[in-house]
């Protein structure tokens, strides 16, 4: 009886010992494809970022992370990128992954249609947020904020009624934070950024004047004082 109990322990710590390895495997085989699938991601960057435009000069970050200009004017015409889109004669963007602004002005999805604003965040007639950027190549038609340590910087900015608008985002702290807008007529709008990312988003500005409050929604991120303001004139 000893003996065949002393045998079934062995055949336990062997069956552990397998479980064990197959985790250890299984975990490996994980970071693998996370680190592939990051590897992947900062390509495409580089690749879309390879038609850099003229950095804004008066967006230079502070030490601390934040911007030197208290408030941001986005109604400035440069040359921009020029994109196929169905339907549309001439379209362009301001930033590489962004949605497509037709000749008329209009914010545009990949089919032609108009996109909607005030619709379900990446809905497919969503305003699209892009792939990771290189803040330090974005246009002059870009609004930079920066984000984290409890505040956005520059904490508002203006735009146009109707008018196609563009910013973007960039983590400074350690933290996840998500922009989004109060008012339902913004609800598509959003941008997710990590630590040290920058992404974009483009979009058709309200068409009533007024100012429109966003915030960071990540878990008392707004308490702690990121929020922010679009002045529509």
């Amino acid at each position: 009886m000893e003996n065949y109990e002393k045998t079934n322990d062995k055949t336990n710590d062997k069956d552990r010992g397998l479980t064990m390895a197959l985790i250890g495997i299984i975990l490996v085989i994980v970071v693998v494809v996370i680190v592939v699938s990051i590897n992947r991601n900062d390509k495409n960057s580089s690749t879309n970022n390879s038609t850099g435009q003229t950095q804004n000069s008066n967006s230079d970050s502070n030490q601390d992370g934040t911007l030197s200009d208290a408030s941001t004017d986005v109604n400035k015409v440069t040359d921009l990128e020029v994109v196929k889109v169905p339907n549309a004669e001439t379209a362009k963007v301001v930033v590489p992954g962004a949605n497509a602004i037709t000749s008329d002005n209009i914010v545009v999805t990949e089919l032609g249609t108009a996109a909607q604003s005030d619709g379900q965040v990446m809905g497919e007639n969503a305003p699209r947020q892009t792939g990771f950027l290189n803040r330090d190549e974005l246009s002059e038609e870009v609004v930079k904020l920066n984000i984290g340590n409890r505040t956005i910087s520059p904490n508002s900015f203006t735009t146009t009624v109707g008018a196609p608008t563009t910013f973007s985002v960039t983590g400074v702290d350690s933290y996840s934070h998500v922009i989004a807008f109060d008012d339902p007529v913004l609800s598509a709008v959003a941008i997710l950024v990590g630590p040290n990312q920058t992404k974009a988003i483009t979009f058709q500005a309200p068409n009533e004047p007024g100012i429109y409050d966003f915030k960071c929604v990540s878990p008392n991120h707004s308490d702690k004082g990121e929020v922010g303001q679009m002045i529509v004139q």
